[in-house]
């Protein structure tokens, strides 16, 4: 199996898929996949994803290569882009809630919620246990009844 990932690996780092991010001067833009075309025709049982960043959240639009190469034109504005300063992400907006400040990407944790289903979940399952082995231990002692009072009226029979 290990063998198998390791392969696997080697293999992709080889040849395969190599991806660029362009950004457009409006706001956003493409996120560029080239795929080589031997991973294609080779009918490789294998799934083969590509991620976008976390930070490139404005993806127009997704442009996928089946090529050895990323065509000239591309390949420029691929350079170009990479030689563009990142700009930084906005920073979200604060909202003021119950007196703190909470970010819009956090949101407010449900904490108190989920230990208080935790604590019922696990009282109603300490209940169903007891319940449980205390039916248990009314059939048995049913049982015990049953079998000595038998006895008893098949000799007065």
């Amino acid at each position: 199996m290990f063998i198998k990932l390791l392969t696997l690996a080697a293999a992709m780092l080889a040849t395969g898929i190599e991806t660029a991010f362009v950004p457009s001067d409006d706001g956003g833009g493409e996120y560029l996949v080239r795929v080589e075309p031997d991973l294609v025709s080779s009918r490789s049982p294998y799934t083969f994803t590509s991620d976008i960043p976390e930070d490139e959240r404005d993806v127009r639009r997704v442009c996928i290569y089946v090529a050895d190469q990323w065509p000239a034109a591309v390949e420029r504005t691929v350079i170009e882009a990479a030689t563009r300063p990142r700009v930084a992400p906005a920073e979200p907006a604060v909202v003021k809630k119950n007196g703190g400040a909470i970010t819009d990407d956090q949101g407010e944790k449900p904490w108190s919620l989920l230990v208080g289903s935790l604590i019922a979940l696990f009282l109603s399952l300490g209940g169903n246990a007891y319940l449980g082995l205390l039916l248990g231990g009314m059939r048995a002692r049913y049982l015990s009844l049953v079998r000595e009072r038998i006895p008893e009226v098949s000799e007065a029979g």
